[in-house]
């Protein structure tokens, strides 16, 4: 099944259907994305390219750990961006990336709620 932003069968093949190793990736990324979040606003605010290519693709990275492709598009472009030596849109594009991890995490916590790790319909 797939979800706005997010493919849920691939993460769940990722895990091999394991609900308790799914738990687990989520509680570190719960724990971990608003330090990644914290490092790219930081960035901005420095006025430092190289710091938001290098805390775009860690939270890239992460977020495609979940199947969250729209999330990973956005901090890709953020990464490029900061490879071109731009902070150019950098914020407007922070608040998109902020937006989708939220939603993530939502989607996350609902997955794992349940004993199956699959939403119910």
């Amino acid at each position: 099944m797939k979800i706005e932003h997010f493919d849920q069968q691939s993460l769940w093949d990722r895990v091999a259907g394991d609900p308790e190793l799914l738990r687990e990736l989520v509680e570190l990324f719960t724990a971990e994305a608003p330090r990644m979040l914290a490092r790219i606003e930081q960035a901005i605010k420095d006025g430092s390219p190289s710091g938001l290519e290098k805390a775009s693709h860690k939270i890239k990275g992460s977020v495609l750990q979940f199947s969250a492709h729209t999330a990973a598009a956005i901090a890709l472009e953020m990464e490029e961006n900061g490879r071109r030596g731009s902070i150019t849109d950098a914020e407007a594009l922070l608040k998109k990336l902020k937006y989708e991890v939220d939603l993530l995490q939502k989607t996350l916590r609902a997955m794992v709620g349940n004993k199956t790790g699959r939403f119910q319909e």
